[in-house]
């Protein structure tokens, strides 16, 4: 029995039940501010390393870990010199079996006796060929047009002007507006910088409404020749195009109009030579939002039947049902594996399991394309494809009852989501001629960011579809080996070239 003034059985026991229920409230308190904690931090982690976050956005924070990332990656393979390494073939050039010009250069005194050389006998001791290109400096052409009067009935016909040549009467040829438009079409030069290298480079002082108005003139007869519309056929008719699609700033008028809050430039094009199979193709958009509407509008992907590499955005996913097949981004989802280890590295190391097995996988797929080979070793790729399922089903099961700070704990979401898509996610291992990654497609919008930093924005949702269509135009000619300058000067004349069409 308890003595005098101690409590009770029954109040020591309710004393603990209370003492108890703090304990779990607090327990549940912790465990409530680690995952809000761990929310934050990983909010406060993200950057396009990581993320879909665009490069641009990335804070100083970012940049300090991309450079400290190259430092270990540097301290991680010791002793590599620096410039090309030991079996890169390189590069350099070619010795010209049939010069231009030859001219001989003689030594002009004896370097002994100081006596002249005239006449003495020689040899060639030596050959060096220079590629250069002659000085830069305006031609004038003067053009007279010349009217003949027919003996047999009288009428007068006068020659018209050459092709290339418009205006007067004083005006410049063709060669200087191809040259104008290709620096005022390319993406981070922008149109005063054209205008001003024109003159220090050629000799030829532009205004800025000129170079503007070259690029209208080479747009109207893209649209003319119906370029883009031929170059979209080519891309519905292609075995395994490639997307992306980039945010492009205009300015506060433009996006004020109404469907233009949201601007983007997209890019569908083929990577042909990934899988040995010649130049490419590649076509560049633009639309007001990020939505199907435009993508639909495009007029590319309604009625393609080939396999699309793409990241996972849903505005494509409506075409999924009548695609011959998706490849996921691997890019994207090694991204997303990086996020969720950030979260807990213990907790989420099946990350590491799963992001390894798709790199091998990429790496084995890659060396036997090399080879020729028209598939993996089965072993292999049934090896690689158990251990990203197991690495799925633990992130699932280790991730179920994870508290997050809202909704379910990122690690479930995402492992969810490459238990569903796996399909999506491993395409590339069973067909060897589709890349793992969309990067085809990153790189080449990479230049409208580019030009955003540079030039600021465009003014005009109009003038941006205007860029995208030159760009079109000039990328796909030149990866046909068509020169820029030619291609230019063709389309002025009215002899666009056109993108090759399926048989």
């Amino acid at each position: 029995m308890p003595g005098p003034g101690q409590p009770s059985y029954e109040e020591l026991a309710a004393r603990n039940a209370d003492l108890m229920a703090v304990v779990a409230e607090q327990a549940a308190l912790i465990e409530s501010l680690r995952a809000e904690v761990a929310a934050l931090r990983r909010q406060a982690g993200r950057d396009s390393s990581n993320s879909s976050q665009p490069p641009g956005q990335d804070g100083p924070a970012a940049e300090a870990r991309k450079k400290a990332r190259q430092r270990e990656a540097r301290r991680a393979r010791p002793g590599r010199a620096r410039g090309g390494q030991k079996g890169h073939p390189g590069a350099g050039l070619a010795w010209s079996a049939r010069p231009d010009e030859t001219r001989v250069i003689e030594p002009g005194r004896c370097g002994g006796c100081g006596a002249g050389l005239a006449g003495a006998p020689g040899r060639v001791a030596s050959a060096v060929q220079a590629r250069d290109i002659p000085a830069a400096a305006l031609t004038v052409t003067e053009y007279r047009m010349m009217s003949r009067t027919c003996r047999g009935c009288g009428q007068v016909t006068t020659a018209p002007y050459p092709a290339g040549v418009t205006g007067g009467p004083v005006c410049y040829g063709p060669n200087v507006t191809a040259a104008a438009t290709l620096l005022a079409s390319t993406d981070v030069i922008g149109i005063e910088r054209a205008a001003d290298l024109m003159d220090a480079l050629l000799g030829a002082p532009v205004s800025t409404g000129f170079a503007s108005r070259c690029l209208a003139r080479l747009d109207g007869a893209l649209i003319s020749a119906g370029f883009e519309d031929a170059l979209k056929d080519a891309l519905r008719a292609a075995d395994v195009p490639i997307t992306d699609e980039t945010p492009a700033p205009l300015t506060t008028a433009a996006t004020s109009a109404e469907g233009c809050g949201n601007p983007h430039v997209y890019t569908v094009r083929t990577m042909r030579a990934y899988a040995g199979g010649g130049p490419g193709l590649i076509w560049y958009g633009a639309a007001g939002d990020r939505t199907k509407t435009p993508i639909t509008g495009f007029g590319i992907l309604d009625g393609f039947t080939g396999v699309l590499v793409r990241d996972d955005y849903g505005g494509y996913r409506s075409y999924d049902t009548g695609l011959a097949g998706v490849q996921q981004c691997l890019a994207h989802l090694y991204r997303y594996l990086d996020d969720a280890y950030a979260i807990d590295p213990e907790t989420q190391a099946w990350t590491r399991q799963a992001g390894d097995a798709l790199r091998q996988a990429a790496s084995a797929a890659r060396t036997a394309r090399d080879a020729g080979e028209a598939r993996l070793d089965p072993a292999l790729l049934a090896r690689l494809r158990h251990d990203y399922d197991q690495a799925v089903a633990f992130g699932i099961s280790v991730n179920l009852s994870r508290p997050w700070r809202k909704g379910n704990h990122p690690g479930l979401v995402l492992a969810r989501r490459l238990k569903r898509k796996a399909a999506q996610a491993w395409l590339f291992a069973t067909r060897l001629d589709v890349p793992p990654t969309n990067n085809g497609s990153e790189n080449a919008i990479r230049g409208y960011k580019l030009a955003a930093k540079i030039s600021g924005c465009w003014r005009t949702l109009a003038t941006l579809r205007r860029h995208c269509r030159i760009r079109s135009y000039l990328t796909t000619a030149r990866s046909h080996g068509r020169r820029p300058l030619a291609a230019i000067r063709d389309a002025l004349s009215g002899n666009c070239w056109m993108p090759p069409q399926p048989a």
